[in-house]
């Protein structure tokens, strides 16, 4: 490079990358290596008395990478060059921003005393300060030591022409924000390159400094800047680093210790951020930190599912640092109404709560409330495990015709084994039972040697699915009506839906299922806990709108046990028995709708509690008040 300054639209090769130059107007977007290279070559060339700049985006990293990489590369080899940093941050004249260069140079080289009683670093300082007489604490240099009998006072200007040498590289960070007019301030620079002979790097935002100028602006016009910055800085280096290199240097050392890939996965969900910003990034740690001690990434049943948890998890968070807020939906009706994916979003930025929880509401984070959360995220979002989604693929090949005569087979056996995985992971959604039935019943006729027991197989799987996992069945039943035909299709749509014996067998084991479940733990609780029934009873009644399956489950409950728990129910738990009992619209509309058969056994059931309770003698008032009001409930039962 030498002494000779590039023409402006000239090609200079640094290293193994060519790189664009413009004599000093424009930023070149160079990589860190490069960067290096330019200010190696800059503090070899002794005919250079311009000054160098570094600018970039505010918290791209560019303050981290002078004390560090760049540092680190400069003082280590043969050439060793020393670099002091300065922060130019609100330095209102030159005694200040020369004030903030002596406290780099303090920084630089009083770390301490070196061990064994030998001189150290801080000695050294003391020492070169008692023998030149120079204040580094205040923003006047102190007078000279009367060695000559003469009272002698420095300029700070050449206070730091005197601290700096000639081999140092002296970098003024934060300039943009820097309070002094842009004259002063690059007419100092200039006087340090030019008179001095220093080497200067101005590290800031140049975008954001040149925002502070106008035509009639208190620093300086940009006319003013464009003329003072083509005589004082050679060349521009624009700091843009890559995701990976940002996301590595600040957290790579907790990501290594979620999963093996979790570094890799953080890149890749913020890959398409225009600036990664390292300060955001590091604001992150305490939620990845909860993330590790969770657990749920430790050994995941399904570890692509829980890699694709990471990744939206991470987004989120990575946004959340940078202040975006995403605000939480007012129900999940209204999302999906709206439809969208800026409502998805919003769905999952609610769901992931251990993210606002910190960034937003300034709370802890709490292993446990992250592993929480993880969890349902994982349950709601991304419900299908590795055997799932092939069986949904195969699925799909079938909807759209998209298979070959032969993939048949291999497609039927692949839906079959996404039902209930062998490899412990989530099978099939409920939700897309009966859809899958009817597609794969379409070709069963076409593909008879392929289907020899028919759709048999598949709702055999589905059974066993329904018996491990009864609740969710029914609550998937409760969301599609229609698909599950627990109501009529309208003819009047555009598609038929056609109706399955196979959908309403299935339909009628989950409903079955469930409610025997359901009369089993009633009866356990009520024979084994009796003090904690009427809750137990509560919530079996209040989790769902229809009460025709609980209805059921009371059936089976032994009316005497029943009469002798409720007798020494406390007022509160009783209320609530009686608040499940009372006959009012609902409990009407729900035992009107039921069956023969089921409407008998629930009247014969009513008849016989009632007739307990009339054994029991009631001593307090709360008692009289509630037996009361029970058996009269129980009467209206029993005239259903």
């Amino acid at each position: 490079m030498g002494s000779e300054s590039a023409g402006v639209g000239s090609r200079v090769a640094i290293g193994k990358v060519r790189v664009e130059t413009d004599g000093g107007q424009g930023a070149t977007k160079v990589n860190e290596d490069d960067i290096i290279g330019v200010v190696r070559e800059y503090l070899e060339d002794k005919e250079n008395s311009y000054a160098l700049m570094l600018t970039g985006e505010w918290g791209c990293g560019k303050t981290y990478f002078v004390e560090h990489a760049l540092t680190e590369k400069l003082e280590e080899d043969e050439s060793r060059h020393p670099v002091v940093v300065a922060s130019a941050y609100g330095a209102k004249d030159l005694a200040e921003l020369c004030g903030a260069i002596e406290s780099g140079f303090i920084s630089k080289y009083a770390i301490g005393c070196a061990a064994g009683g030998e001189r150290g670093r801080w000695d050294s300082l003391v020492g070169f300060a008692k023998d030149t007489g120079i204040s580094f604490l205040g923003k006047k240099i102190r007078e000279l030591e009367k060695k000559a009998g003469v009272d002698l006072k420095m300029a700070p200007l050449n206070a730091v022409n005197l601290i700096i040498g000639p081999e140092t590289l002296l970098v003024i960070d934060d300039v943009e924000r820097c309070d002094m007019g842009i004259r002063e301030l690059l007419g100092a620079v200039d006087h340090l390159v030019v008179g001095c002979r220093k080497k200067v790097l101005l590290v800031c935002n140049e975008d954001e400094w040149r925002k502070g100028l106008g035509p009639k602006g208190e620093k300086g016009t940009t006319r003013e800047y464009e003329s003072l910055i083509e005589k004082t800085v050679w060349r521009k280096c624009r700091f843009r680093p890559s995701v990976g290199s940002v996301v590595e240097r600040v957290l790579g050392g907790v990501l290594g210790g979620i999963y093996p890939g979790a570094l890799e996965d953080a890149v890749s969900a913020i890959e398409g951020s225009e600036s990664p910003n390292l300060r955001s990034l590091s604001k992150m740690r305490p939620v990845l930190v909860g993330m590790k001690e969770s657990g749920f990434f430790a050994e995941p049943t399904d570890p692509e599912s829980a890699r694709a948890v990471f990744k939206e998890a991470f987004g989120f968070a990575a946004g959340a640092a940078k202040g975006m807020r995403i605000g939480p939906p007012s129900s999940r009706e209204d999302s999906i109404l709206r439809g969208g994916i800026f409502e998805s979003r919003r769905l999952k930025y609610a769901a992931l709560d251990f993210i606002p929880r910190f960034f937003e509401r300034c709370e802890g984070v709490d292993s446990k409330h992250v592993r929480s959360c993880l969890e349902d995220y994982l349950a709601t979002f991304h419900p299908d495990g590795p055997a799932a989604r092939k069986a949904i693929e195969c699925i799909d090949g079938i909807r759209h015709a998209t298979f070959r005569d032969a993939d048949v087979p291999g497609m039927v056996e692949t839906i079959v084994a996404g039902i209930v995985p062998g490899d412990g992971s989530r099978g099939l959604s409920f939700d897309v039972y009966p859809d899958v039935l009817r597609a794969v019943k379409g070709i069963a006729g076409e593909f008879a040697d392929a289907f020899p027991e028919g759709v048999a197989p598949l709702v055999k799987a589905m059974e066993s699915s329904i018996g491990r996992d009864p609740e969710s069945a029914v609550r998937s039943i409760g969301k599609n009506r229609v698909a599950w035909q627990e109501i009529p299709f309208d003819s009047s749509e555009a598609h038929e839906i056609p109706a399955l014996e196979e959908v309403d067998r299935l339909r009628e084991l989950a409903l079955t299922t469930l409610r025997e479940r359901e009369s089993e733990s009633l009866g356990n609780v009520l024979k084994n806990a009796p003090d904690q029934f009427a809750t137990k009873l509560y919530l079996a009644f209040s989790k769902s709108d229809d009460w025709s399956e609980p209805i059921l489950s009371l059936i089976s409950l032994d009316t005497s046990l029943l009469a002798r728990a409720m007798e020494k129910m406390p007022p509160e738990d009783i209320r609530l028995v009686h608040s499940v009992l009372f006959p009012g619209d609902h409990m009407r509309s729900c035992t009107a709708s039921l069956e023969g058969e089921d409407r008998k056994a629930l009247v014969a059931w009513a008849k016989r509690l009632g007739s307990e309770i009339g054994k029991v003698e009631t001593m307090e008032y709360y008692q009289r008040i509630y037996f009361d009001a029970i058996s009269k409930s129980l009467e209206c039962l029993a005239d259903i």
